[in-house]
């Protein structure tokens, strides 16, 4: 849930309780961990939706080692584009720490005396 601030330049705040109060509640009625981890996914993909929402950017890169998870990943394209959105991910490089490292190294290549 995100939190409605009084200066739409103010950093957005979500609210993680009512996510966790539910996951609670379906590991008490026993519910099968597969459905639970799939609300968990969709519920991260609203708030990602969300976030993008309030920014004032068409274009969204989604980086970092959760990326790595194919459901995360492909539904918040779909969610994301569905919004109209231009969606950028990797596809050469990892979105982990490997891709972390690749970006470290041609920054550094840029700097003038790292390599001469």
């Amino acid at each position: 849930e995100l939190l409605p601030g009084g200066d739409p330049n103010s950093p957005a705040v979500l609210d993680w309780r009512p996510m966790l109060i539910e996951i609670l509640k379906d590991l008490h009625r026993r519910t099968d961990s597969a459905i639970i981890a799939a609300r968990f996914h969709n519920t991260l993909v609203a708030m990602l939706a969300a976030i993008a929402g309030r920014v004032a950017e068409s274009r969204i890169v989604l980086s970092g080692g959760c990326f790595q998870n194919k459901r995360l990943t492909e539904h918040a394209l779909v969610r994301l584009r569905r919004a109209g959105f231009e969606v950028l991910i990797h596809r050469q490089v990892p979105p982990n720490d490997g891709g972390i490292s690749l970006g470290q190294a041609a920054i550094a290549a840029r700097q003038p005396g790292v390599y001469p």
